[in-house]
């Protein structure tokens, strides 16, 4: 089996799981089109093909509950998450730590810019960092 190239969809729908700790595929899918702020949307088709394709990586496992599919991310799954993400994570910290401070800076003078959805996603990124001491 060939190895299979690392997608930000793969790891969004990881993140998802170890978040959520277990959805249907539909869930997954609306998850997607919330944090992407609809600015994305891979087809459910994608979707899907995705799942399946990581059921048999075993990086996620499903069960069949009330004549639907939920899928939990495995262990193997979490591996996978931390292994992609190591070094991806500290060059995306530093990049967004960089434009958020040029974005405030920008709105200090154009207060209009900081909508009130760009307010909540900083509000929530302030919470998750906080709860973890970062």
């Amino acid at each position: 089996m060939r190895k299979r190239r690392c997608s930000f969809l793969r790891i969004l729908i990881l993140a998802i799981l170890i978040n959520e700790r277990k959805l249907h595929g539909y869930s997954l899918y609306k998850k997607i089109l919330y944090h992407t702020h609809m600015k994305w949307k891979p087809s459910i088709g994608t979707i899907y093909r995705t799942l399946n394709e990581m059921v048999k990586e075993e990086l996620i496992s499903k069960h069949t509950e009330n004549r639907r599919y939920d899928y939990i991310i495995t262990s193997k799954g979490v591996e996978y998450f931390i292994e992609n993400l190591r070094v991806p994570i500290a060059k995306m910290a530093g990049i967004l730590a960089t434009v958020l401070e040029a974005y405030l800076k920008v709105s200090e003078e154009e207060p209009y810019v900081l909508t009130k959805d760009i307010r909540e996603r900083l509000r929530t990124l302030k919470e998750v960092l906080q709860k973890y001491n970062l």
